[in-house]
């Protein structure tokens, strides 16, 4: 795992400077590329052949690698490539990638299992083509303005060769409302990502980029569904599972799991320990019991026998890590998971684990959010109410106020999940529905905090919704919240460790052959992740299978109504918001008096303004 930089032009002071602001992700070797029209830069995270053969940039013929990522079978690769005539001088994938693409092009991308963000100038065409995997585990940020062209792993090389970016304001949106930036977009103007499944080209000659998508998850889902036995189903799924997890074994250093006890941490490790053997385990623990599942990755972990390290967070840590956390997400970025996920990664390392498996996407795959199955059936329910009475619906609810409910009823959060229940009745259609329901902030919060409001476009949407609305759903959050949330955090997270965190359920492979799965076989009778579980009871009792769904959440009413509040006090002050000049300063002057007098609040719209105004201190 590395760190990825370049630009159209030549700067030696510059381009060290810009290694230098990433060198987190590679801190065992750098390397640099420079002609008069193109500069690369790469720091080395040692994971693969440790010595001098893999060092990068990595040169061939007429082409020029510098490689974040990991391509799993490379092994395979490199015995057709020795066929054709290639000849080998290591043993790392850097060398595999960059002569696969020298082989077939871009073509190569149709072989490669794997997570990547390659970048390949070819110096007789004048050419820089990049690359990112299909699911979008690896990073690519680029900015293009004015004949320039950048791209880097993280935002923050980016940043150092522009010190004058602005904000773009429908990141701006993108953000509050969810809590993280999706799409292409950044934070800044001008500056994108390279979006999963696609490679672009940069012509160095007429200063032209063109993007180009190779893969989609769409043509699979669109295929006919299998026509199978639930056991035969069951049986070809616990096989891919097993050579996903096999593959991303390969490592020249130790690798560990990240174990939280649910369904899909508990396959990766129990897969893996019966398969392949001698597996560590690692988890984070809550000393507030309704987070806390310690308990419970501790269960498994001694049922399938891994060796096995748990560690408690508390706040005053918690706090410690938020200081950094904009350094960490280098634009805003909402999760509070990102706390315990960074947490977790500094134990993984000072075990002495240079690699950690995480199971991640298994929610968007197997059908595994609560809010689906509540989405489902509220949509169920109101959608066939006419439009106009739904919405004078929502109007009475705004009238009646969530006042009286918060004082009847104990219920966490309910201010949120009211509104979000009165916008929910306004919606249009499914997307509609499901869009209001993760949002943050109602339309009305929206306008006055931002000045404007703006519906998301997902096309994914409606081609999953044909066959179920919540088929809509895991494609909507396939595209979006899997790639910019939490694929982020963990990369962030690891990186900023020097760990290379790898995504065994995100296997390609996986992904299409659930696609044609019929849903029945993802939600089942009440029972998420239906087939998954079967495979999983091949491994584990059951006692230690159905049980409720945690997630990975923090504490945030009792820390940040408590020892962290100053944070609050300190960053929302009325002059510092009114002098920058972006947020409604009266909004948040209101938001906040809730929370110093104990009213009911949504801790997160506090937390996001908080996030932002911390990254804004810092970043202007």
């Amino acid at each position: 795992m590395c760190g990825i930089v370049g630009f159209n032009s030549n700067n030696t002071i510059l381009m060290r400077e810009m290694l230098e602001s990433i060198k987190h992700r590679g801190p065992d070797d750098r390397g640099i590329f420079e002609t008069r029209e193109l500069s690369l830069g790469h720091v080395r995270l040692s994971i693969l052949d440790l010595s001098e053969h893999g060092r990068q940039p990595m040169y061939y013929d007429n082409l020029v690698m510098v490689y974040n990522g990991e391509v799993y079978n490379f092994e395979e690769i490199r015995d057709v490539l020795e066929r054709l005539g290639y000849v080998f001088e290591g043993q790392s994938d850097s060398e595999v990638v960059l002569k696969a693409f020298h082989c077939w092009g871009v073509d190569a991308l149709d072989r490669f299992i794997g997570m990547f963000a390659i970048a390949v100038y070819d110096r007789r065409k004048r050419q820089l083509t990049l690359m990112r995997d299909r699911v979008g585990v690896k990073p690519l940020y680029y900015y293009v303005h004015g004949g320039d062209f950048v791209f880097a792993s993280e935002l923050k090389p980016i940043m150092r060769y522009r010190s004058d970016l602005t904000i773009n304001r429908e990141a701006l949106y993108e953000f509050f409302q969810f809590g993280y930036i999706s799409s292409n977009l950044s934070i800044f103007e001008d500056c994108f990502k390279l979006p999963a499944g696609h490679y672009a080209t940069f012509d160095l000659r007429r200063k032209e980029l063109q993007l180009v998508r190779y893969w989609s998850i769409l043509p699979f889902v669109q295929k006919p569904k299998f026509q199978k036995r639930e056991e035969e189903l069951t049986d070809e799924l616990e096989a891919l599972l097993i050579d996903a997890f096999s593959l991303r074994m390969r490592s020249d250093v130790p690798v560990g799991v990240l174990l939280s006890g649910g369904i899909d941490s508990s396959t990766v490790a129990a897969v893996l320990q019966r398969h392949y053997g001698n597996i560590h385990t690692f988890t984070i623990g809550f000393d507030e019991a309704r987070y806390d599942e310690a308990t419970w990755a501790k269960k498994v972990a001694r049922h399938i026998g891994t060796q096995h390290t748990e560690r408690y967070l508390h706040s005053d840590e918690a706090g410690r890590i938020l200081n950094d956390f904009v350094d960490i997400y280098d634009e805003p970025f909402g999760d509070s998971s990102g706390i315990p996920t960074t947490l977790v990664s500094r134990v993984v390392k000072d075990s002495g684990v240079k690699v950690v498996l995480s199971a991640d996407g298994g929610d968007e795959i197997f059908c595994g959010y609560q809010r689906y199955w509540y989405a489902d059936a509220i949509g169920r329910k109101t959608l066939r109410i006419p439009r106009s009475l739904r919405r004078l619906i929502a109007g009475m609810m705004e009238k009646i106020g969530v006042e009286s409910l918060s004082k009847r009823f104990n219920i966490k959060n309910i201010e949120h999940k009211f509104n979000q229940l009165g916008e929910m009745l306004k919606s249009d259609d499914w997307q509609g529905l499901y869009e209001k329901l993760n949002h943050n902030f109602k339309d009305s919060e929206m306008k006055q905090l931002l000045g404007y409001v703006k519906r998301t476009e997902e096309p994914h949407f409606a081609v999953g919704a044909q066959e179920h609305p919540m088929q809509g759903m895991m494609l909507w959050d396939y595209h979006r919240y899997m790639v910019d949330d939490i694929l982020t955090k963990i990369d962030r997270a690891t990186m900023r460790m020097s760990l290379e965190g790898r995504e065994p359920l995100l296997d390609h492979r996986i992904a299409e052959f659930m696609a044609q799965v019929p849903f029945e076989f993802k939600y089942k009778d009440g029972t998420s992740k239906y087939l998954l579980r079967r495979v999983l009871e091949r491994y584990l009792p059951k006692s230690l299978i159905d049980r409720p769904k945690m997630g990975f959440g923090i504490p945030m009413f009792e820390w940040f109504g408590g020892d962290l509040r100053s944070l609050f006090d300190h960053y929302l002050g009325r002059e510092r918001i009114i002098a920058e000049g972006l947020l409604d300063a009266d909004y948040i002057e209101a938001q906040h008096h809730k929370l110093v007098h104990g009213e009911a609040i949504n801790i997160n719209k506090l937390w996001f303004i908080l996030v932002f105004e911390m990254w804004y201190e810092r970043y202007p």
